[in-house]
């Protein structure tokens, strides 16, 4: 059960001198106050300890559907970024939902530790079955209390090039990839 946090005590910000107290309405910073001295965190309360309250961190740019896949099925042995599509294009061929679901959340996870909140994620949709796409958005939807997950679809082997490569970005769209999208009809 998730906890109602209703001020941040003993916070730090960024150019402002002293401890601070930041009250939040409704899920929302509503003031912040100096505090005179450290306080006693109570119910409702999460102590900052004196550490730097910043807004969060953006990542712009990852693979979700691929993280974690370094080595497998084997290593990209001349660190190139067309060996890398190489190793990927093979490696894709043995994804399943509960695989990419597993490895995206726990990326996430390290993500929301470190104080990111804000995800584009650029999966890859030269899948025929699209299962990277289908578990990406499953995950924006599990993950959605604390990441702002935004899922690209990504033609990685081309759009033109690959196979149904204009279908299966259109069927993209349509499932809900897209920065807002969500699944229409």
């Amino acid at each position: 059960m998730t906890q109602t946090i209703n001020t941040i005590v003993n916070a730090r910000l960024h150019g402002v001198e002293g401890l601070q107290s930041i009250a939040i309405v409704d899920g929302r910073f509503n003031r912040i106050s100096l505090q005179h001295g450290q306080v006693e965190s109570g119910a409702g309360d999460l102590d900052a300890a004196g550490n730097l309250v910043v807004p969060p961190f953006v990542e712009p740019h990852i693979h979700l559907d691929a993280a974690m896949t370094a080595g497998e099925p084997r290593w990209n042995q001349s660190g190139t970024l067309f060996e890398g599509i190489e190793c990927w294009s093979e490696r894709k061929a043995s994804l399943t939902r509960d695989d990419v679901i597993k490895r995206a959340e726990q990326t996430l996870s390290l993500f929301a530790d470190n104080g990111i909140q804000h995800v584009r994620t650029h999966v890859d949709v030269t899948d025929p079955t699209l299962t990277g796409l289908k578990a990406m958005l499953e995950v924006r939807e599990r993950v959605a209390a604390t990441v702002d997950l935004q899922i690209v679809a990504f033609p990685q082997e081309g759009l033109w090039s690959f196979p149904q490569g204009k279908e299966l970005m259109e069927e993209s769209v349509r499932l809900g990839s897209g920065p807002q999208a969500r699944p229409s009809g």
